[in-house]
């Protein structure tokens, strides 16, 4: 028997609300993906079918709560923001949306996110570090960033993302309050070298 299509995405659904919801009860490291194949009712095997590992899980978890979180920044971007303030809107935005998988977003930045650069040159299928990069480069683009300057700067906007992403999965500040304060360091950090004339 054939499964169509949309059978296929309703039980990838199911596997990530399963798993979402096994993470944040058991712990990332305590729940497998045997907990995950028999709370959906289906064969460990056959979840193998969807995703290739438990990290692969919480990798598609990140993507669909950041897919989210792009919906949010177009609807809370203001006319004529600061670049500043767009970058550090279209961060915030994520943080916001990844708070329910903050306790699991290690193995999100270790197996997604550490090296966009060579995981692209890999062509691991990722679409994290490309899709985001992406954003920020049309938020550039619309304050009229010179592309070339993006070019060489894409790295080290990168590092500091992903600093700010593992200090917030650690931070125990009211509200992650001091993640924010980095944030908007790192952004005005970044910012003022980008519009800098060298």
């Amino acid at each position: 028997m054939r499964i169509t299509a949309d059978a296929k995405q309703a039980t990838r659904a199911r596997i990530l609300e399963v798993a979402g919801r096994l993470f944040q009860e058991k712990g990332f490291d305590e729940a497998t993906i045997r907990d995950i194949a028999a709370e959906v009712g289906m064969a460990t095997g056959t979840l193998f079918n969807y995703f290739t590992s438990k990290e692969d899980v919480a990798v598609a978890l990140a993507e669909a709560a950041i897919g989210q979180a792009d919906v949010d920044f177009a609807k809370k971007r203001r006319p004529r923001a600061l670049l500043r303030e767009d970058l550090f809107l279209q961060v915030a935005t994520q943080l916001r949306r990844l708070r329910s998988l903050r306790t699991f977003i290690q193995p999100v930045i270790e197996t997604a996110l550490a090296a966009p650069m060579s995981s692209a040159a890999a062509g691991d299928g990722r679409r994290l570090p490309g899709e985001h990069l992406e954003a920020v480069a049309e938020i550039l683009h619309a304050h009229r960033v010179d592309p070339e300057r993006w070019s060489m700067a894409a790295p080290i906007y990168w590092a500091l993302y992903v600093g700010v992403l593992t200090f917030w999965a650690r931070d125990t500040s009211p509200r992650q309050e001091d993640t924010l304060a980095m944030l908007d360091q790192a952004i005005n950090m970044f910012t003022t070298w980008l519009e800098s004339d060298g």
